[in-house]
């Protein structure tokens, strides 16, 4: 890279001039000395200060501005991210307030909240953390990392970047265009041990140097969610009177059953267990993706039996060991063909209901809401 700095000879010439110059003024006009002296000082001290900025830019500093992390309220999102995210009440309220806190505390060298969400496939950990990245900022997506794609020690240079390479880090990068974002550590049971080392200061203290630019990256207005199947069954069992004996037990438990360092598990500010969702929680999931579907084509459900909620929930139980991972192709199977009648009839509202005899759904007039 080139330099930016001038040559020395330039500038002893440009000493030499301006010499020149102050002593024809002082000769001609020795009054107007002292008034070049203090512009002069001023320019001085405007370049000093241009300068500190851009080197604070280069090495990726003073990008998060902490007081205005310390003015936005997380907590008047709670209940509507309840709303989307069923069933997993406590872990949303627990969330939501160590966030706030962190939010209010927000400084260098610390995030905002690290939570390790633990619990079985498909009961919602991916989309609350989708959920709270829209809460914070609804304009950005989060940054998504499929940790089961981490399975080589060389493979922390991917997320880090590589000393010399051309292209920085996926986690590295991605901070570096905008420090403000929810970070998704996804299945981050299956990586390689080296590659949760490497992530150690980013969920500790805060900042990382990106190893292909030499920036510093500021994790200060990061928010963390990793997800992990392993071990779910182990903290279903635990029994603590507070939280912090049911952290210590839950993170001797992952030791355990999913091979994380101690130190590692101490890193994240909660540990959580998502389990299975009940399957009045699976309705409430159904007649939510339903009313999306048929929103999406511009047709609004005024009223959906019962007996085709639980007839969702039969047919997800087939699956049950998906969560509700299988319930939006469940209910597309279902919903598909009476959408397409609905719209060869110009339909703008309908309510649905179960054929007892095929154990399919009907398409019914729109009901008037009570």
């Amino acid at each position: 890279m080139k330099s930016s700095q001038p040559h020395p000879l330039f500038i002893l010439m440009a000493v030499v001039a301006v010499g020149g110059a102050l002593i024809a003024v002082k000769q001609r006009a020795p009054e107007v000395l002292p008034w070049i002296f203090a512009l002069a000082g001023v320019g001085m001290l405007y370049r000093f200060w241009a300068i500190q900025k851009e080197d604070a830019a280069a090495r990726g500093e003073g990008l998060v501005d902490h007081e205005v992390l310390r003015k936005m309220r997380l907590r008047d999102y709670g209940s509507w991210i309840k709303e989307n995210v069923r069933g997993q009440d406590p872990a949303v309220d627990l969330i939501v307030h160590s966030v706030q806190r962190g939010l209010e505390l927000a400084r260098p060298g610390r995030s905002l909240g690290s939570f390790l969400l633990v619990g079985p496939t498909g009961t919602g950990k991916t989309f609350l953390a989708q959920m709270t990245a829209m809460a914070l900022w609804p304009e950005k997506e989060p940054v998504v990392l499929r940790m089961n794609q981490f399975k080589d020690p060389h493979d922390l240079q991917g997320l880090l970047g590589a000393a010399g390479g051309a292209e920085t880090g996926s986690l590295t990068g991605a901070l570096l265009e905008d420090p403000y974002r929810v970070v998704l550590l996804d299945e981050i049971d299956k990586c390689h041990p080296d590659v949760l080392h490497g992530l150690f200061e980013a969920l500790d203290g805060g900042r990382v140097r990106d190893r292909s630019s030499s920036k510093m990256v500021d994790f200060s207005g990061c928010v963390f969610f990793a997800t992990c199947n392993a071990g779910a069954e182990r903290l279903r069992a635990l029994k603590a009177d507070d939280a912090a004996a049911f952290a210590a037990r839950a993170r001797d438990a992952l030791m355990k059953e999913a091979a994380f360092e101690k130190a590692f598990l101490a890193r994240f500010s909660e540990i959580i267990l998502m389990d299975a969702l009940a399957p009045l929680h699976i309705a409430e999931i159904a007649c939510l993706q339903i009313a999306k579907q048929w929103r999406e084509q511009g047709i609004v459900v005024s009223y959906l039996s019962p007996e085709l909620l639980a007839r969702a929930v039969a047919l997800n139980a087939e699956f049950g060991e998906y969560g509700v991972r299988q319930l939006t192709r469940c209910l597309r199977r279902l919903m598909d063909p009476l959408l397409e009648e609905a719209r060869r009839g110009g339909r703008s509202a309908v309510s649905l209901g179960l054929d007892p005899a095929t154990g399919g759904a009907v398409l019914g007039l729109a009901k008037e809401r009570p």
